[in-house]
């Protein structure tokens, strides 16, 4: 079944937890329109939890781009299920769409880099030295299954959020890696950093591998 997406609204519940409250509208024939009509049936979903990088949904940030030294304030949200950037300038409730090259919201920067299509991806810096290491935020949506007379207030689906971890080399190479010291040895090539010395077992954590990294860039 297929509908056409009308408004998604992010609150709390009563018991603190985040969910998302979404109108669809089904249209009467397989064409989708961009507005409701008439013609359609809407219905109300709500999900648990929220695409959105934060809550509140909109924060003070900074939007900038490559080539200019001019930066852009405004309110900023991310949806992390879409990668889509929006912007609210000054107390202007119109949203608007946009592809920055970097944005900061809070402490938190990302920057961009651009797929195989051409498409913006964004990644949060987590460390910027000659390399980099950066998280990639997705977060996806699964949906309730629903049993034949199953009682209970169920949500109709959950957002799931995930993260992935990358070092940039200096020479601009993105490698995945692991929260693992068997992966982030591989990724820097054959400099031993002396943050693994006394490990014995693989796993490390995210401050232990930014550490090393950071030793790499010493080297």
């Amino acid at each position: 079944m297929h509908g056409s997406y009308s408004q998604c609204l992010v609150s709390k519940n009563q018991f603190g937890s985040l969910i998302t409250i979404c109108k669809w509208y089904f249209p009467s024939h397989e064409l989708l329109i961009n507005r409701p009509d008439k013609g359609q049936t809407q219905t109300t979903v709500v999900y648990t939890g929220s695409p959105y990088l934060s809550y509140p949904v909109y924060e003070d940030g900074i939007l900038e781009y490559r080539g200019s030294k001019h930066k852009v304030h405004c309110k900023i949200a991310f949806n992390l299920a879409t990668n889509q950037v929006f912007c609210r300038l000054g107390n202007d409730s119109t949203e608007l769409a946009i592809f920055p090259d970097i944005f900061t919201i809070g402490t938190r920067r990302f920057i961009s880099r651009s797929d195989h299509s051409g498409k913006k991806e964004y990644y949060m810096v987590l460390y910027s030295g000659r390399s980099k290491v950066l998280s990639q935020l997705k977060i996806s949506l699964r949906a309730t299954e629903r049993r034949p007379y199953e009682t209970g207030d169920l949500n109709d689906g959950t957002y799931i959020r995930q993260e992935r971890y990358f070092i940039e080399l200096e020479d601009g190479t993105l490698r995945i890696v692991r929260l693992s010291k068997k992966s982030v040895q591989k990724a820097l090539g054959e400099m031993q950093s002396e943050t693994f010395d006394n490990f014995k077992g693989d796993k490390i954590t995210l401050s232990e591998m930014v550490k090393a990294v950071g030793e790499y860039d010493g080297y």
